[in-house]
């Protein structure tokens, strides 16, 4: 176990505070056990071979030392065993520990030679090992604290982070909407005016050719509406099932681009059951935003895209033979980056971008963990 990395003044107060109580349990469990303590005096002197010590069979030497001097000399022991429980980690614990009750003894020797009177062995010995044993509940105690802390400052940043995604969220869905409320002005509008205009000729002057601009501007307006809604939600992603619609979006892609491509799945309906209709949107959505940035920067000429599980994981990736992404976007999180990495986000999915095979193009790989779900509900709407 770490040492605490808290300052030590911090903590002085109530280290002291502990270390009066214990040395006061100390003095106390020594006059309970006077007799014990006398002994213990005893023998130890006769161990060191100290002047005064008791005849064969005499009574144990009585003990003289003056109350203040006791009281202190046993504070400093408890102070010693409890700043040495809190702030040390558990071996260098146990060596002070052995340490202090050592010093423990040599000063109940040097007492009784200095003074001329016995110190009170049982009362150092009890502060050393309640001083150590209280020390480490306190340590105990400030280390649960801490993480406590610890953990409401990252709850706090998580929530923070939380909020700030969600406002991009929102801005970047309302940049979609205006662009979206552009293509809607600047396509279907315009070509539904042009109807009209058609329209109001053919009704004063009947033509077949112009019957026949005015059905092929319909049809281009319905494949533009169609094509807005796919992009709200993608009809094959809503009938045909996830890896149906990344092919097809794989595939429109190559058609506006002119790129080659090769499709790869191994899946069942199981893996992409086990997921809800937010979480295929969102993967939709991060697969499609791959494929336009390939059909944008990269001037591929042959792009793979595969479904596979590894691990038990959803693995997504799309690999292009393209020019490659620039990696100071990368380092710098830039806009569309940051975008995807918080898309992907909110489904606890990550996205990672490295380069290709023999260092040409880019190689998009989504990962989303499979384990413990059950089959995925809800719908596109």
């Amino acid at each position: 176990m770490a040492g605490s990395n808290a300052g030590p003044k911090t903590y002085i107060l109530p280290v002291t505070l502990v270390s009066l109580v214990v040395a006061w349990l100390a003095i106390v469990v020594a006059a309970r056990g006077a007799w014990l303590d006398a002994e213990v005096l005893t023998r130890l002197l006769a161990i060191f071979a100290v002047q005064g010590k008791s005849e064969a069979g005499a009574a144990p030497i009585a003990i003289a030392l003056p109350l203040p001097v006791q009281a202190g000399t046993t504070f400093l022991f408890a102070l010693g065993a409890t700043w040495c429980g809190f702030r040390l980690a558990a071996v260098p614990r146990l060596l002070v520990s052995v340490q202090l009750f050592v010093l423990s003894l040599l000063s109940v020797v040097g007492l009784r030679c200095w003074l001329g009177g016995g110190a009170h062995p049982l009362a150092y010995f009890a502060a050393v090992f309640l001083g150590c044993l209280c020390g480490y509940g306190l340590r105990v105690v400030d280390l649960k604290r801490r993480k406590q802390e610890s953990q409401h400052y990252e709850l706090l940043l998580r929530n923070k982070e939380l909020q700030e995604t969600k406002l991009q969220l929102v801005k970047q869905d309302e940049i979609e909407r205006r662009m979206l409320a552009a293509d809607l002005h600047d396509q279907v509008l315009n070509d539904l005016k042009a109807v009209r205009q058609k329209l109001d000729a053919y009704e004063s002057a009947p033509d077949p050719a112009v019957a026949e601009a005015i059905r092929g501007l319909l049809s281009q307006a319905m494949d533009e509406i169609r094509e807005v809604m796919d992009s709200l939600c993608p009809s094959a992603l809503e009938h045909l099932g996830l890896v149906a619609a990344l092919e097809d979006c794989l595939r429109r892609g190559a058609a506006r681009a002119g790129f080659k491509t090769r499709f790869k799945t191994r899946l069942g309906g199981r893996e992409t059951g086990a997921l809800s209709m937010v979480e295929q949107s969102l993967l939709y959505r991060l697969f499609q935003e791959s494929v336009t940035n390939v059909c944008k920067h990269a001037g591929a000429t042959l792009v793979r895209a595969s479904v596979t599980v590894e691990d038990d994981e959803l693995v997504i990736r799309v690999a292009d033979n393209g020019r490659g992404i620039d990696q100071s976007r990368l380092r710098e999180d830039s806009r569309g980056v940051r975008y995807m990495r918080q898309r992907a986000d909110l489904i606890g999915a990550t996205i990672a971008w490295r380069p290709g095979e023999e260092g040409k193009g880019t190689t998009v790989e989504i990962r989303l963990s499979l384990s413990g779900r059950e089959d995925g509900q809800g719908s596109c709407s």
